[in-house]
């Protein structure tokens, strides 16, 4: 707001208040990603600079549980994503206020699940013959496997690298019996998944 103020010393100077407003075209100024955790409640908020302020909406699909509440110039992200909605959520933002180009942002919600071990809990090989058994896991990030315990000779556990891994090899001579071993997944998410 300024006053501009006309005088030619005949009568009285002419005063006017003026208005001069700047606009700004929109900007999105948050990180373009985030990570929830599967049964744990998190938010992100999504802000903006423009003048007017910007609206915001969003484009792509958010995972159940999920949702995006706009509230003047920024937006939060939050909710509870639902147990099987693991994995990784491309969406876009826009922000919008008529001046310029709407802003746009590729934002990419992950969706992270504690491990857990899906396989049975036993299984039997015979001496001087090959066996195998797959340990299966659930997790994102994909868990990785390790084990604990002593294995009869010539069994080895391998980890796969893609949340499985493998029981397997030739028993040697002598060495039946039964054999107690802890497997462990782990991805960072939650507590690791232990199975004896």
């Amino acid at each position: 707001p300024i006053t501009i103020t006309a005088s030619n010393g005949v009568g009285t100077a002419a005063t006017q208040s003026f208005t001069l407003t700047v606009n700004q075209s929109p900007a999105i100024t948050s990180a373009n990603s985030t990570t929830f955790t599967v049964g744990t409640a998190g938010s992100f908020t999504v802000t903006t600079t423009g003048a007017p302020t910007p609206s915001l909406s969003e484009t792509g699909t958010l995972p159940n549980g999920v949702t995006l509440f706009v509230n003047n110039g920024t937006a939060t992200l939050s909710g509870t994503p639902a147990t099987g909605t693991a994995g990784t959520y491309p969406i876009t933002i826009t922000a919008s206020n008529g001046v310029g180009t709407a802003a746009t942002q590729s934002f990419t919600l992950t969706v992270n699940q504690s491990p857990a071990i899906t396989s049975a809990n036993s299984t039997t090989f015979t001496v001087g013959t090959a066996g195998s058994f797959t340990v299966t896991t659930t997790g994102t990030p994909t868990p990785s496997l390790s084990e604990t315990g002593a294995l009869p000779s010539g069994v080895t556990f391998v980890d796969k690298g893609n949340g499985t891994a493998t029981l397997g090899g030739t028993p040697a001579t002598g060495t039946a019996g039964s054999y107690p071993i802890t497997i462990t997944a782990s991805n960072g998410v939650g507590t690791a998944a232990t199975q004896s």
